[in-house]
């Protein structure tokens, strides 16, 4: 069997949780009689894999205005264009499983179908539904997509979904989030895998005194929230490292420069992404979006890490926030992170929520692989 794998970056690993899971997912599937091969937008910033892959533009749309003008007026056109399809048809594939579309758009979706092959979508993101892909403005509020202009965009990508035969989700919410763009594909729900680490971690410390953020450094994801619940439990003896980059990074900066208990340590990857975990006793994923994601892939990694984690309440985070054993549910808000912080402190409940963390309570990384294999056994008989 042959899949073509269509994502805006690839399995380049630093944009983001889609692209380490197209990564995850070929190293998983290539040893189960499944070929891979890749058509991309934009070029890997970070070696990728020894794959044949097809790069459509010479440049990535977050270094190049002109590319990201294109990318909005290609969600509204989105053609299945004779390019499009000869890209595809190179391959030689049997299935076609697409994931994020930037500079890509639906219209591979039409182009596949044109070509007689069946089509599964993974949702990742609310990329159909919003242009900022997060359903919230830029200073971090919720925003109603606007009717006129939203809605014509999300009705022109929406346009091809009847080639698509199977719609995939990481969480149920973010299936049900897209459930009327899909009413004739049948859908599943895969949630993000907990690889365990095949050394054992270094146990937290006694206390939960040293706290940990690692991701993009933006209002979505809380982090000013974050950096907010700091002061008043600078205090109470507890610090916080932040690991990643992203648009308030000066903001980050600057708490780092001022604030005794804050540390920036910029973006890890590979083994020094594991050490900053292994340095953290507590994590914290304080999101106010709606992450799409039950568990995002870095609640995944706390837990394989041995690491309790605080996890915002909001959509796919919901979903598992308590289920999973060593996660703890909390309203993304600076008076309810400084609440169960030090609620968490407590020496009886910390030991006990340390011993409980367990990342086997989730999905491996094999079952989930199986899962997809058998998903494109069915689809092609």
């Amino acid at each position: 069997m042959r899949v073509l794998i269509v994502n805006g970056h690839g399995d380049d690993a630093s944009c983001g949780g889609a692209e380490r899971a197209v990564g995850e997912l070929t190293d998983r599937v290539v040893g189960r009689n499944i070929d891979v091969a890749y058509l991309q937008a934009f070029p890997s910033r970070v070696p990728g894999r020894d794959i044949e892959r097809t790069v459509l533009y010479r440049t990535d749309w977050r270094d190049d205005s002109g590319r990201r003008l294109k990318n909005h007026l290609g969600s509204v056109l989105g053609f299945p264009t004779d390019a499009l399809k000869q890209a595809i048809a190179a391959h030689r594939p049997d299935i076609v499983h697409t994931h994020n579309l930037p500079g890509i758009d639906t219209g591979v979706w039409e182009a596949a179908r044109r070509l007689g092959l069946p089509v599964v979508h993974t949702i990742w993101d609310y990329y159909l539904l919003c242009p900022r892909v997060s359903l919230m403005r830029a200073d971090g509020e919720p925003c109603r997509p606007s009717p006129l202009l939203c809605g014509l965009r999300t009705r022109r990508l929406a346009r091809w979904t009847a080639a698509v035969s199977h719609v995939v989700g990481c969480s149920q919410y973010v299936i049900d989030a897209h459930a009327h763009l899909f009413a004739t594909a049948t859908a599943h729900v895969l949630r993000n895998p907990i690889v365990v680490p095949e050394r054992p971690s270094r146990p937290p410390g006694e206390q939960p005194t040293v706290l940990g953020y690692i991701g993009s450094l933006d209002r979505i994801k809380g982090v000013d929230v974050l950096l907010e619940a700091m002061a008043p439990l600078e205090s109470l003896g507890f610090t916080l490292r932040i690991a990643g980059d992203g648009r308030l990074r000066d903001d980050v900066a600057r708490a780092a420069a001022s604030r005794g208990n804050v540390e920036w340590v910029g973006r890890v990857l590979g083994e020094e992404k594991w050490r900053f975990l292994e340095s953290c006793d507590l994590g914290l994923i304080p999101s106010v979006w709606a992450e799409p994601g039950g568990p995002t892939f870095t609640m995944a990694e706390w837990l394989a890490a041995g690491r309790p984690v605080l996890v915002s309440n909001r959509g796919g985070l919901g979903e598992v926030a308590g289920a999973y054993p060593g996660s703890i549910p909390v309203e993304p808000t600076a008076d309810s992170i400084v609440e169960s912080i030090v609620a968490i402190g407590e020496s009886d409940r910390w030991a006990d929520l340390v011993a409980s963390v367990s990342p086997i309570g989730g999905l491996g990384p094999e079952e989930w692989a199986a899962r997809h294999v058998a998903l494109y056994q069915a689809m092609i008989g």
